[in-house]
């Protein structure tokens, strides 16, 4: 059996990729919005409101998690040794286009509000 695994609103969610049937899904301790995922080993590992986790990918359970201290919270992209670079950078640029589309669409329903446009 292939498996999908999604990260979004702080849980880790794991399908079957032939049927689309949740398998299993794990909460982690955020509610934002993305959660960036890196499959490995058998395992996940995702990043999470300033925390990364590492969980076993067979059943979601949490092997161990890092608090990151010091790092506070923003964007994380996470890498391992075998990922090529270049799709490192991809990630990255994706991440800084959607926050700058984010950004406009935000500054044009504000202008939108301020100027009576439904």
């Amino acid at each position: 059996m292939e498996k999908l695994f999604l990260g979004i609103k702080g849980q880790l969610v794991c399908l079957d990729k032939a049927s689309g049937d949740k398998l299993w899904a794990t909460k982690l301790k955020s509610t934002s919005g993305v959660t960036n995922l890196l499959f490995e080993d058998d395992k996940v590992f995702a990043y999470s409101g300033g925390h990364l986790f590492c969980v076993a990918a067979k059943d979601g359970k949490v092997l161990w998690e890092n608090k990151l201290d010091g790092l506070g919270y923003g964007p994380c992209i996470i890498a391992s040794e075998n990922q090529n670079a270049s799709l490192i950078a991809d990630q990255l640029q994706a991440q800084q286009s959607s926050a700058a589309t984010a950004g406009v669409i935000a500054a044009t329903a504000g202008s939108s509000s301020a100027n009576g446009s439904d």
